[in-house]
């Protein structure tokens, strides 16, 4: 296979298709190899194909090349196999890359198929190779010493070099990293309320091939071992300014998944902003030229823990630094949206949070394009409707606008469906006790379907249950006297009890 060739059969080396597709024939072949009548397995694989799909004839690559010899078909197996694993690590992407990772090529079939099986073998050896590049692990640290020891212990296995830079601490964070860790390396520089300068700073510092930003209230998941393995893999992605970012899950269980913590430093790229740091590469692009993977590798963070945040004080400063970004780039949606959040947290009136929230949305005009601090922005505001409700923006408007420009986002189905159930079994309470109250006045009531009108307290009752008003339900049940009435609600909660029962133990 001439070079030409094998470098535009490159294109395959991250493509999630094709190893599934090699994988199928990997395991057809074994099968054909471990059983007699080669020739009629091949046969009825051809016979089940889908019409049109070209395979390569029983001679050709996928039976006739030596991949069956001892201990070789599982060896290549086992390698396709992680493949697999890690090009499944991928669980969004940016638009550009989804041909690339998740689209299965046009024409792959009848290019494979078309290889000879010494090229089929050149070809599955090139692409399996495991890529080298380095790993610099580079983490900010002020008064750590909390948790410094665990985020160290959990980047061990990913990383070539670990790279400290320390704010001034005053506990016993540097002390920690010299007992414990003397492989790590600490540098000493002053805080000048930036995030950005400080990020910028390690990025200076590194001398791996990729950068990984970790906080110390963080932690890998994990051995690191397929984190390594994954990014020697896309080290040499054709994509620029390629962004790998790891999830985040936070003490509270929410998960963010667009982190950006992880980059090749030939790209060149910066953090911007004294707090919430915004990573780019051409400032005015905002980050918008940025190729992003969105992996199933997750960091834990319990930074935002109460008790920590008092501990720091974080509310007050974070709020400082972020009126200061909205002050330096008012047209920039992100900032406003972190202002009113922080807010919120730290307790201001609902007031001022919703006016800082309104005060981003009005920035996107007539825009129609996702937007992430948009929507966000939408969610914290339909938050605070929902336990606001005196507001004079409908959170059933806001909820239609989330699911209209968001429809993947099921937040905006729950926002609808929690209208729909607020406003239904609130108008149903009303309209049941307005009901009790018009029963309970009558002198003399009588009934055409019952004798005691115990369907009627039945159905208040119903209508209470359904509310979660259960006290009230069980007291108008025990003022039913029908008996058949009484053993069809015993019938029906004996069933809801051990329903009940089940769930609670699991």
């Amino acid at each position: 296979m001439v070079n030409a060739d094998r470098d535009w059969l490159n294109k395959y080396r991250y493509n999630l298709p094709f190893f599934e597709n090699i994988h199928k024939e990997l395991l057809r072949s074994a099968e054909e190899s471990r059983n007699p009548g080669p020739e009629q397995a091949f046969g009825e694989a051809r016979a089940q194909a889908e019409p049109g799909t070209p395979l390569p004839s029983s001679e050709s690559v996928h039976s006739a090349q030596p991949l069956s010899a001892d201990g070789r078909m599982e060896n290549l197996l086992r390698r396709v196999e992680e493949r697999i694993t890690l090009l499944e690590k991928v669980r969004e992407c940016s638009d550009e890359l989804v041909s690339l990772i998740g689209e299965e090529p046009s024409g792959m079939r009848e290019e494979i198929a078309a290889l000879s099986g010494s090229e089929y073998g050149e070809l599955l050896e090139d692409l399996l190779r495991s890529g080298r590049a380095s790993i610099s692990v580079v983490i900010p640290v002020f008064n750590e010493e909390r948790c410094i020891a665990r985020c160290l212990d959990s980047v061990q296995g990913v990383a070539d070099e670990i790279i400290v830079l320390d704010t001034g601490s005053t506990d016993g964070t540097v002390d920690v990293i010299c007992s414990g860790y003397p492989h790590v390396r600490i540098e000493l520089t002053e805080w000048k309320d930036d995030f950005a300068e400080i990020r910028n700073r390690l990025n200076g510092l590194a001398t791996g091939d990729w950068i990984f930003h970790v906080d110390a209230d963080e932690a890998l998941i994990g051995d690191g071992a397929e984190l390594r393995a994954f990014l020697r893999l896309f080290y040499d992605c054709p994509a620029e300014a390629l962004v790998v970012s790891p999830g985040i899950v936070n003490h509270d269980g929410q998960e963010l998944t667009l982190t950006r913590r992880i980059y090749r430093r030939e790209d060149g790229l910066r953090y911007y902003g004294v707090i919430h740091e915004d990573l780019r590469r051409e400032m005015d692009e905002r980050g918008g030229d940025l190729r992003h993977l969105m992996t199933s590798f997750t960091l834990s963070h319990d930074g935002y823990e109460p008790k920590v945040i008092q501990a720091k004080n974080k509310h007050e400063r974070n709020i400082r630094l972020e009126e200061q970004m909205v002050a330096r780039e008012p047209d920039n949606i992100r900032w406003h949206y972190f202002l009113a959040r922080e807010k919120q947290e730290a307790g201001y009136p609902d007031h001022e949070v919703v006016e800082g929230i309104r005060k981003g949305l009005r920035l996107r005009g007539t825009r129609t394009e996702p937007d992430h601090f948009h929507l966000r922005s939408l969610l914290l505001l339909a938050g605070i409707l929902d336990r606001q409700p005196q507001y004079n923006e409908p959170l059933n408007a806001l909820a239609e606008e989330i699911n209209a420009l968001y429809p993947d986002c099921t937040d905006g189905l729950y926002y609808l469906l929690l209208h729909e159930y607020t406003d239904g079994t609130g108008n149903l309470v009303t309209r049941a006790e307005s009901g009790l109250n018009q029963l309970k006045q009558l002198e003399h009531p009588y009934s055409l379907l019952h004798p005691r009108s115990d369907h009627v307290t039945r159905l208040i009752g119903e209508i209470f249950m359904a509310a979660g008003q259960y006290k009230r339900a069980f007291h108008l049940y025990s003022l039913i006297s029908d008996e058949r009435i009484l053993q069809d609600l015993r019938e029906r909660l004996g069933g809801l009890q051990e329903e009940i029962a089940a769930f609670l133990e699991g």
